[in-house]
């Protein structure tokens, strides 16, 4: 994509209380001054409620919208949709961006989808980072060096460089346990679980939305029950909620919607079309029951069969306890080796994955090739390559796993408590980086729901389909100025063609923009014009309810 021609830049000013904003603008008009600064025309307007569309036109003055309807005011400037679909813009509830938006702040494969906020922090976030906490290359790697310490330093970070999509940010739990015990499987002392709270309570007044866990994940899969409950009253007691990658089968689903009924809060579950399996008929049944004993629990889902992750979560947690240096070791060590050689080829033999397996790293010799193909390439089993390649890597590189199937994933998008997150990350075409070619989910997890399952499949309706990406996050996220096309509202909106929108990344050319998403627009200004990005940078960090 090369910059194209677009609107005049404008910086979003602050957003006046309401009543006052109206009457300013009725003085506007008074004096023959335009009331608005943009009206976008003829457009087909979804406004993110489910509710069928309707023609009109939206009006923007600074960051907000302050007209909707088939009637528009005077404006200094007129944007002509020309019968496009005019929708809020989409939250992405579950984004790995914080490397990428330190790399590159425009979010290029973000913001092309759609995607006006960016939902960070799963297992887990950008701070805190302290004590025996170590960088992780999702969070902190060439070219970036970390010089913040806790979660407000890095919005710092992104508000001082200035972002292209706003911002939400979980604390994530494991980041938490790192912090004050490291990487050991053993159970919190009293002293330790106190300083955890400590941490999880500045990270909620620093803006953190929810606390986090990614429970297949070291050291996530180290916290009990009780800890994850204790923390997550923490995050509770600020208007937080509990965000959680179940662990193990339906047994992790009680347990997710166990912690947030004990500490009186809401559940979010991440990637719910691969956490459940194929099992989902069992999972949305168990979410009735919570939903009926007044529990509220709702869902991601993100539209492809699948995931992407760490090459090291392949091993058994034994071997990665302790961290990588540790987990090196117990490669390298002959009796280690071999007991965990044995345990990887039985595990092949009882469910095999190594031909789904593909790895994902920033060597282009290995890059893209299954788990079987790099031990025949290599001369030796899949398990003895795969160990390999952890070594020459230390530790490092991800992964690529075809575990999923259609059904089961349309079950999934169709539940009417569940919702859009990419899983994915913000980056720019071309852009190499320590985890190797990504997932096409970075570059086409919206345009691909509205093409393949909106246009081609009817599985779900547009409007449907708008209200799971724009203002069901926003409820989850207690947005109450996003996610909807109404008057009062932040100006983040979408401009698509209905009939052209699709997503053209591939597993095998994965870092290809969409097509037929014309004007995205960020508190009022242009990022995406023409289908072109403005290089504009007008995000902001949105702070969570504890916020201080």
């Amino acid at each position: 994509m090369t910059r194209g021609e677009s609107l005049p830049a404008r910086r979003p000013g602050p957003r006046p209380p309401l009543p006052g904003f109206f009457l300013l603008v009725a003085a506007w008009a008074a004096c023959g001054a335009p009331e608005a600064d943009l009206v976008i025309t003829n457009v087909r307007i979804v406004d993110g409620t489910g509710s069928p569309w309707r023609q009109g036109s939206v009006a923007i003055r600074d960051d907000t919208i302050v007209a909707v309807g088939r009637s528009a005011p005077e404006a200094a400037e007129t944007l002509d949709g020309g019968g496009m679909v005019a929708a809020p813009g989409f939250i992405d509830m579950h984004a790995h961006s914080e490397y990428g938006l330190v790399v590159d702040p425009r979010a290029l494969s973000k913001v092309a989808q759609g995607v006006t906020t960016e939902v960070l922090g799963e297992h887990l976030s950008a701070g805190p980072v302290l004590g025996l906490a170590v960088d992780d290359p999702m969070m902190v790697a060439p070219p970036i060096e970390r010089d913040w310490t806790t979660l407000g330093g890095y919005f710092d970070r992104l508000e001082a460089a200035g972002v292209g999509p706003n911002v939400v940010s979980y604390v994530g739990s494991g980041q938490v346990r790192a912090s004050v015990i490291g990487y050991e499987e053993r159970a919190a002392t009293e002293a330790e679980m106190e300083a955890m709270e400590a941490l999880v309570a500045e990270a909620m007044e620093q803006g953190a939305f929810a606390l986090a866990s990614g429970l297949a994940y070291i050291p996530n899969a180290f916290a009990s029950t009780e800890e994850l409950t204790r923390l997550t009253r923490v995050a509770a007691s600020y208007g937080g909620f509990y965000v959680t990658h179940l662990r193990g089968g339906i047994e992790g689903l009680r347990e997710g919607i166990r912690i947030a009924r004990d500490a009186g809060t809401a559940l979010e579950i991440h990637h719910l079309n691969s956490t459940s399996g194929a099992r989902i008929a069992e999972y949305a049944e168990i979410i009735r029951e919570a939903h009926a004993a007044g529990i509220e629990v709702t869902g991601n889902v993100y539209p492809y069969i699948a995931g992407w992750t760490y090459l090291r979560s392949l091993l058994p947690g034994w071997v990665q306890e302790g961290g990588v240096d540790r987990m090196l070791g117990r490669i390298t060590d002959r009796e280690d080796r071999e007991r965990l050689l044995e345990e990887l080829r039985e595990r092949e033999a009882a469910r095999p994955r190594w031909e789904r397996t593909f790895v994902s790293s920033f060597r282009d010799e290995v890059d893209g090739l299954s788990i079987v193909d790099l031990g025949a390439a290599r001369g030796t089993s899949p398990e003895e390559a795969l160990l390999d390649l952890l070594v020459e890597q230390e530790g490092e590189g991800f992964q690529i796993s075809f575990g999923n199937t259609e059904p089961n994933l349309r079950q999934a998008l169709a539940l009417p408590f569940t919702h859009i997150g990419s899983d994915g990350s913000a980056l720019a075409a071309g852009m190499r980086t320590p985890m190797g070619k990504p997932h096409p989910r970075s570059f086409g997890t919206y345009p691909r729901v509205l093409a393949r399952y909106v246009r081609e499949e009817g599985l779900l309706s547009l409007e449907e389909a708008v209200r799971k990406m724009t203002s069901a996050p926003a409820n989850r996220l207690g947005l109450t100025d996003r996610g909807l096309i109404r008057p009062g509202m932040r100006a983040d909106l979408v401009l698509f063609d209905p009939e052209a929108v699709r997503d053209e990344a591939t597993f095998a050319e994965p870092e290809r923009y969409p097509t037929g998403i014309e004007w995205v627009f960020v508190n009022g200004v242009a990022v995406i014009a023409g289908g072109e990005p403005t290089g504009e940078l007008p995000g902001r960090v949105l702070r969570g309810p504890g916020s201080r």
